[in-house]
């Protein structure tokens, strides 16, 4: 047993180390400890701090099975055998084990090396849950991947979105479906009415596809993105577009007209139309400026159209002046 001066020079050293460490957790918890180890001050009496090794070292969680799964803990074990409490905490917060670990990992790590029935029946339970979320986003992984992926993520203390972040890094994901997908083809319909979808390829949809998987974005945030793109894209309709207000609304009559005109179902009219893109890309001849092109502009434009000679109307149109001619001409009642 140390004598009184030794325990008195071992308070004094730790007070000293403890003093001089920066601000910070690893502080606070060596206040901690250093407070219950010697809750009456500095020792006065031998009996005073009479704290078995063991006991210190166990309260630091430092077992045989976790050390046999963490070895760098084993030189920090063997510190609090020989009472050299200062410097056993000192390296063991300088350890990877302390440092790079969550509490979860550390518990669940500690588990895995303590009590295997405890994390196999943990680790089967974090399995289902993932897998029922994962199918539900569209995610299928084959059962080997999928296990490796898991245990690495439940052994790290991954949330859901670090869990996603390695599943993507894994290059294994393969093409995804179920909400995602259907979030994707939300979107798309979204990007049709503000007029932009064709401008939008595969590659890029892709892209929104996985950054929504991984949480990186939201719907919204594509919303918004396609409506600035749809305002670029349709200067004169900008206005309305960034209040909300859909191409496709903004346009309704205009398209309406053209249908009419060219006796097509309006639902087929495309925004890449060459005649139909004259008219949204429309610009006042004397503010230069892109407008909303009038009605009355737009039926003249649209007649104007080579291929406008050959629907129907036109053809009506055609055969109405010449019967009208040959009436003139009483050659025909």
């Amino acid at each position: 047993m140390a004598t009184l001066a030794e325990m008195q020079q071992q308070y004094d050293n730790e007070l000293k180390t403890i003093n001089a460490m920066p601000s910070g957790a690893a502080k606070t918890k060596m206040q901690s400890d250093f407070a219950a180890k010697y809750p009456n001050g500095r020792p006065t009496t031998v009996t005073d701090t009479t704290v078995d090794g063991r006991a210190e070292a166990l309260a630091f969680g430092l077992t045989e099975s976790l050390i046999a799964a963490f070895p760098e803990l084993k030189e920090i074990y063997d510190l609090f055998l020989k009472k050299d409490y200062t410097e056993a905490r000192l390296k063991y917060f300088a350890t990877n084990y302390y440092k790079n670990l969550t509490d979860t990992a550390k518990t669940r790590q500690g588990l895995k090396a303590t009590a295997r029935g405890q994390y196999d029946q943990q680790l089967d339970a974090y399995r289902l849950t993932q897998r029922k979320r994962l199918v539900g986003k569209g995610i299928n992984l084959d059962d080997a991947t999928f296990n490796e992926l898991t245990e690495k993520g439940f052994d790290s203390g991954l949330d859901e979105n670090q869990l996603d972040i390695k599943i993507l890094n894994s290059g294994k994901i393969g093409t995804i479906g179920g909400t995602t997908l259907g979030m994707v083809n939300t979107l798309k319909t979204y990007a049709d009415d503000y007029g932009v979808n064709q401008l939008l390829n595969k590659s890029w949809w892709d892209q929104k596809s996985i950054d929504l998987f991984a949480g990186k974005t939201t719907d919204d945030d594509i919303e918004e993105e396609i409506r600035k793109m749809s305002a670029s894209a349709y200067a004169a309709y900008a206005p309305g577009i960034m209040a909300g207000r859909s191409l496709a609304s903004q346009t309704s009559a205009l398209k309406q007209s053209y249908a009419t005109l060219y006796g097509v179902d309006p639902d087929t009219v495309q925004w890449n139309n060459p005649t139909f893109m004259k008219l949204t890309q429309y610009v006042d001849p004397k503010t230069k400026q892109p407008v909303p092109i009038p009605l009355w502009e737009a039926e003249k434009i649209m007649k104007s159209q080579d291929d406008y000679l050959y629907t129907k109307n036109a053809q009506d149109s055609f055969n109405e002046i010449g019967s009208s001619i040959l009436r003139d001409w009483k050659v025909m009642m």
